[in-house]
């Protein structure tokens, strides 16, 4: 494995951390490269011999947490104006173009970051490297393109209004983080997208778009040397952003949450959901990899502890789901049920219950005498199982790598401590309780109850 480091004094710990997760490359010694440019753009290339594709993956630090209330739904926006403006191309050309090539193309934004990834033959690499950095650094403001794009935001926000799953984990986040940027929805609340113009994004994104908030991460079918010139050339190029880039502003940590609280609406639906959240341990935080193994155990996979929990006798649920978000400056757990409503305030009475007893609660074999050991099931082993499963099968996809990489580059601030997969399997039953203790047992939730319209109500709330 070959490996470079240039400017960055964690570059080898940021490799230790990433590059086991990209081991599942067929041939060996995959090479890979990791260096930060003049222009402060991070880059890693890692090879990926095989299957004939390259992915590409730009993480943007522009997300939820870098607006105002004047700006809300700013980063969303502006990704839909870089995916389908950029260089000024319209969007029918530029999509014909991209077909032309082969390339498969998507855009996300988040309360942390925006990504566009990008999926081709790996002879279509290079072409391909080349339109990312086009589509990004060269936008040019298009006032026709700027109330298009406004408009397919607002039809966004009104289907998003149908969706109990997507309304739930909105509304939730709302009440959680009240009063810190990460309550702010990603499509923004409609009145700020309604009222943006070219200027004002621009004013948004001209101190934020710049190459020391980026990481550049390219996995596929190349030769390295080849890939790494021409990364140093084109996207070397790039102007820093200077002391303006540094200077935008974020929120800090999110403060405690003060006191519980619950919401009900109706939706033109036939069956109610019931989500509850409760703050998380953030992305650096030492309880994120416990948590999310924590997380497996009681809401994921084929017999969550929660699903039998609310599955027993009296079937409070039908479908049990539990996820999490850890983020820069905070994190979310969400447990989702989907369940009748009549049994709304039982299944909530029931995750309390279950919750207040969780610190002795008995995840592993290895939690009980040895005689008792054949007689209780492994929670814990099971969920790592899942866990090993789920990554071997995350691998086998460039894009999911180049993605994954490119997020921890930004978002990672803690010293790599072993591979992913190594660092779960040494968790312990104790890890969890202590994961759980943090941010489940006794702590403060937002509970919203999405139920069915009542008979003759003939509206939405």
């Amino acid at each position: 494995m070959r490996t470079r480091c240039r400017i960055l004094p964690a570059a080898w710990a940021v490799l230790a951390a990433l590059l086991p997760l990209a081991a599942a490359v067929d041939g060996p010694s995959p090479a890979s490269a990791y260096f930060m440019l003049d222009n402060g753009l991070q880059v890693l290339l890692q090879e990926k011999r095989g299957p004939g594709l390259t992915a590409v993956t730009l993480a943007v630090d522009i997300g939820t947490k870098d607006e105002t209330d004047a700006t809300s739904g700013y980063a969303h926006l502006l990704e839909h104006l870089l995916l389908f403006g950029g260089g000024g191309a319209g969007s029918e050309a530029r999509l014909a173009e991209l077909r032309r090539h082969g390339v498969a193309h998507n855009a996300h934004t988040d309360h942390d970051l925006m990504t566009f990834e990008a999926s081709c033959p790996a002879a279509e690499g290079a072409w391909t490297l080349e339109w990312v950095r086009e589509a990004v650094f060269s936008w040019r403001p298009d006032p026709a393109l700027l109330e298009g794009e406004k408009q397919v935001i607002a039809e966004e926000i009104l289907q998003l209004r149908d969706d109990p799953d997507r309304l739930g984990r909105l509304r939730v986040m709302e009440q959680l983080f009240a009063g810190h940027a990460y309550g702010r929805p990603v499509y923004g609340d409609g009145a700020a997208i309604r009222a943006a113009s070219v200027e004002s994004v621009e004013a948004f994104c001209r101190p934020r778009l710049v190459p020391e908030r980026c990481a550049l991460v390219v996995v596929g079918d190349f030769p390295l040397a080849e890939m790494e010139a021409q990364v140093r050339r084109a996207w070397g190029a790039l102007p820093a952003g200077g002391p303006a880039a540094r200077a935008a502003a974020e929120p800090g940590a999110a403060g405690r949450l003060e006191k519980s609280s619950e919401e009900r609406i109706e939706l033109d639906i036939s069956e109610s959901h019931l989500f509850i959240a409760w703050r998380a341990p953030g992305f650096n935080d030492d309880l994120r990899l416990p948590f999310t193994l924590l997380t497996y155990v009681l809401g994921r996979g084929l017999n969550p502890v929660l699903g039998a929990v609310l599955r027993g006798g009296r079937q409070l649920a039908d479908r049990v789901d539990m996820s999490y978000q850890p983020m820069r400056h905070g994190g979310m757990a969400v447990l989702h049920l989907v369940l009748a409503e009549r049994n709304l305030r039982s299944a909530t009475a029931e995750v309390a219950a279950f919750l207040s007893r969780i610190g002795s609660f008995k995840f592993s074999r290895q939690d009980v005498m040895p005689e008792y050991r054949s007689l209780m099931p492994d929670y814990l082993e099971s969920a790592k199982n899942q866990m090993a499963y789920g990554d071997g099968a995350f691998r086998e996809s460039a894009l999911n790598l180049s993605a994954a990489a490119a997020r921890f580059l930004l978002l990672n601030r803690a010293s790599a401590k072993g591979s992913y997969l190594d660092s779960v399997e040494r968790l312990d039953g104790g890890d969890l309780r202590r994961a759980a203790g943090k941010a489940l047992s006794g702590k403060k939730w937002a509970l919203l109850a999405i139920t069915p319209l009542a008979a003759g109500s003939g509206r939405k709330k």
